[in-house]
């Protein structure tokens, strides 16, 4: 897990190798770009938790995933699904509901059509 910068980011690490794979699964022929940033899970975004007291109590924790192999995509993002009982875990600790609200669960971002 890394925190930061400031309360309201919280994001597990994945390995930017299974982002690049599934990215070049993506037909030729649909124009995308790479996700803006290095291959993650984002756990808290753009909120500051309630309860603080716990807020970067897992820095550096290995934390455990499974994800889908089917890409995901609507008209702007592509993306695979995730699930990790453990960040439900901290999620909640946090005073957070288990699933972001942005999406109906976690993901794996791998490519965008915008501003192409």
């Amino acid at each position: 897990m890394e925190y930061g910068p400031g309360t309201n980011r919280a994001i597990l690490a994945a390995d930017q190798g299974i982002v690049d794979f599934y990215r070049s699964l993506i037909p030729k022929y649909v124009e995308h770009r790479p996700q803006m940033y290095p291959a993650h899970i984002s756990v808290v975004r753009r909120i500051t938790p309630p309860n603080l007291a716990v807020w970067g109590k897992y820095a550096g924790e290995l934390v455990e995933f499974e994800y889908d192999s089917d890409i995901q995509n609507d008209q702007t993002y592509f993306w695979l699904n995730c699930r990790s009982a453990r960040l439900l875990e901290i999620r909640v600790e946090l005073g957070l509901p288990p699933y972001p609200t942005w999406r109906n669960g976690y993901h794996i971002s791998i490519g965008n059509c915008k501003k192409l």
